[in-house]
């Protein structure tokens, strides 16, 4: 059973049914989260949807429900609980009537995260309801707080997001302006900040356009370099040879594109937001055993495996390029410093390094480094290849 789970499908059966329950026909399930509070005889679950916060205290026969509508929670905090072997989050959730305390199975802080998003996305009716009888210093302390959220999700990459959000708040200027007093001298500063929106919102549709031709470049590139890789280690010299070409060719116009953009010089200068690849190919070329590879000479093998390398993937582990999404291992010995400081038979080294550059896994491409070394790879494997 899942403590977090962002599938209504995870839940536990005592809980699912009384969710699905109070779920009417247009909400949609966001996250749920196991507390600690309960014991051996109920447990209690926190369940928000796209329209309300529910508390689920399931007992051995019954259950008991609480609902809290999102538009009435205020305010939402966390703070972590570290126990003797076991770290909690601890979540208060501020709405109009109380505040409820409670400590999740959610180390991470994925479900507070759900809630702060289900929160913000509920419509305000001060920005959305014509007829709403509107305070004009309060509706435009909401529109600020939507800039802002769009402003912080486009930092973080979620253009879609940060598009839905400034069009939120162009509707609430919209509405405050149409209902300012005559000769209110706030009207010239909210025109001029709506012009501000528009451009920014044009500028999000731009950078859209453009990160799909960025993506588009890059999953063929990359997709052409695991072909070649491929291709290489299989001994089809020509195949591998015109695909290192289109590889380094695609990544190069993918790096131009980048340049674009950002008119710095910095490589390691982040891209807006990491481009995520998954390659075609579902399983590896070669796997397994060093020595169990034809490819390689029995010099090579044992030189490596004196140096604990004895397997496909411990190459992989020491290959550099773009990261895998979820990479979070040991920083290795990179590849190219290992083949120089062990005695390995130099007719070997490209075959190796196809070896390691094998990948079926998403990639991300996060900042101009990946792209670079990728076009280093392809250029250095077409020129291996005859």
């Amino acid at each position: 059973m899942d403590e977090y789970c962002e599938d209504e499908t995870r839940l536990p059966d005592s809980i699912r049914g009384y969710v699905a329950d109070v779920m009417d026909g247009t909400e949609t399930f966001r996250a749920g989260v196991k507390t600690t509070a309960g014991g051996f005889t109920q447990s209690v679950w926190l369940v928000v949807t796209s329209d309300q916060l529910v508390v689920v205290t399931s007992k051995l026969v019954d259950a008991t429900l609480r609902r809290v509508p999102l538009a009435d929670i205020a305010e939402t905090r966390s703070s972590l609980v570290d126990l003797p072997e076991e770290r909690r989050r601890q979540i208060e959730i501020e709405t109009v009537d109380d505040t409820l305390t409670y400590e999740l199975h959610d180390p991470d802080g994925k479900f507070i995260e759900d809630l702060q998003t289900a929160v913000a996305d509920v419509p305000d009716p001060e920005l959305a309801d014509p007829a709403y009888p509107t305070d004009v210093d309060g509706a435009l302390r909401n529109c600020e707080r939507v800039v802002e959220a769009a402003a912080s999700a486009r930092r973080d990459g979620s253009f879609v997001e940060a598009s839905d959000r400034y069009e939120t708040a162009i509707t609430g200027y919209r509405t405050v302006l149409d209902r300012l007093p005559a000769g209110d001298d706030r009207r010239d500063a909210i025109e001029e900040t709506l012009t501000e929106i528009r451009d920014a919102r044009q500028q999000i549709a731009e950078l859209r356009e453009r990160r799909a031709t960025l993506e588009s470049r890059l999953a063929a590139a990359e997709n052409s370099f695991q072909t070649a890789v491929r291709a290489h280690l299989e001994r089809e010299q020509t195949v591998a040879k015109i695909r290192y070409r289109q590889a380094r060719d695609g990544f190069e116009e993918a790096l131009e594109l980048i340049d674009a953009d950002d008119d710095t010089d910095a490589d390691a200068e982040p891209i807006e937001a990491p481009v995520h690849v998954s390659p075609d190919a579902d399983t590896l070329a070669v796997s397994g055993a060093l020595d169990e590879f034809a490819g390689l000479s029995t010099a090579t093998t044992d030189a490596l495996s004196d140096n604990e390398i004895t397997a496909v993937a411990d190459l992989r582990a020491r290959a550099t390029g773009p990261t895998t999404a979820d990479a979070d291992a040991p920083e290795l010995t990179p590849i190219r410093d290992l083949f120089e400081s062990t005695p390995v038979d130099q007719a070997d080294v490209p075959i190796l390094f196809a070896l390691a550059w094998q990948q079926t896994e998403t990639i991300s491409f996060a900042a101009r480094t990946d792209v670079r070394r990728r076009i280093e790879q392809a250029a250095s494997g077409y020129d291996a290849t005859v």
